[in-house]
């Protein structure tokens, strides 16, 4: 059996028809990351009451507050006007993101997880040990904060920043052992970044992993990665599921497609996705919970 969840807004900014959606589906959990517009960060208190109350009307749970912290810069003022995916936040430095961390724990509390999602600093080279030491630095300070404050800070394998995959996941957690630092394995982040990610990058960091990220990957004309529907892309996420019901899994893998159909919407592209998965669970026979 694996916990199903969906992002909202790979379905739609509209909050309430998105979770009609994830119901119909007979999902259980979702993932919070943007509605109406707005980072769920920047939403005000009654918007942020009003989700609650949607998420308890459709009798579903949050499994996790896919924050974009530390989506930003490792030099502590360096801010850009580029153009990234910062999920409708604006770019802020380190500093401002240490006070979006803290926030982040009180939306977590607010909809009843401890799962905050973190980010590895924007990409700008290669992962040097120089790199790495000044990562781990700026780990240290936000992973006490969790540890007082009972919260596990989800860390995402981001191929648009440093940490993207599981070699690089393994160099940043076998530093920081503390249970208050989990991974977020996302597949199809590790196959951007030229990785196998099943089994070669799972089988390096397996036991850090607190959440699951599902979006299928290959190649377009040119030989460049393009998101595709779950199941017709080159991830083996038969082998990659099976291995999670098999260690027991006691996490929440979440569907984030990322693909959208052409001349289509991204409920269109969830929809197919979520098709693929269900067909790959069912041959299986993993059931849905």
């Amino acid at each position: 059996m694996l916990r199903v969840g969906i992002f909202s807004d790979e379905i739609s900014q509209d909050f309430e028809y998105a979770l009609k959606v994830i119901k119909e589906l007979g999902v259980r959990y979702v993932e919070l990351r943007s509605m109406w517009g707005k980072n769920l960060m920047n939403l005000s208190s009654s918007e942020l009451n009003k989700v609650k109350e949607l998420i308890e009307k459709y009798g579903l749970k949050v499994c996790l507050i896919a924050s974009p912290v530390f989506k930003c810069y490792l030099s502590q003022k360096k801010v850009t006007s580029s153009k990234k995916d910062t999920f409708l936040m604006e770019e802020k430095t380190y500093s401002e993101h240490l006070n979006l961390l803290e926030y982040s724990f009180e939306i977590a509390r607010i909809f009843d997880t401890n799962l905050v999602r973190i980010f590895s600093f924007w990409k700008e080279g290669d992962l040097t040990d120089d790199v790495l030491r000044e990562i781990i630095q700026r780990f240290e300070e936000p992973v006490k904060k969790a540890e007082k404050e009972g919260i596990t800070l989800a860390l995402e394998n981001e191929h648009a920043c440093y940490i993207g995959n599981g070699k690089d996941s393994k160099r940043v957690l076998e530093r920081l052992p503390s249970k208050n630092l989990g991974l977020i394995w996302d597949p199809g982040n590790a196959y951007f970044t030229g990785e196998n990610p099943y089994p070669d990058g799972y089988e390096l960091i397996k036991d850090r992993i607190v959440h699951v990220h599902l979006k299928d990957a290959g190649k377009d004309k040119e030989g460049k990665p393009v998101w595709l529907p779950i199941g017709k892309g080159e991830i083996d996420f038969k082998g990659q599921l099976k291995a999670l019901d098999n260690a027991n899994f006691q996490g929440v893998v979440s569907l984030e497609t990322h693909y959208v159909p052409k001349s289509g919407s991204k409920e269109e592209g969830t929809r197919e996705s979520f098709q693929g998965l269900q067909s790959i669970l069912q041959s299986l026979g993993i059931k849905i919970i």
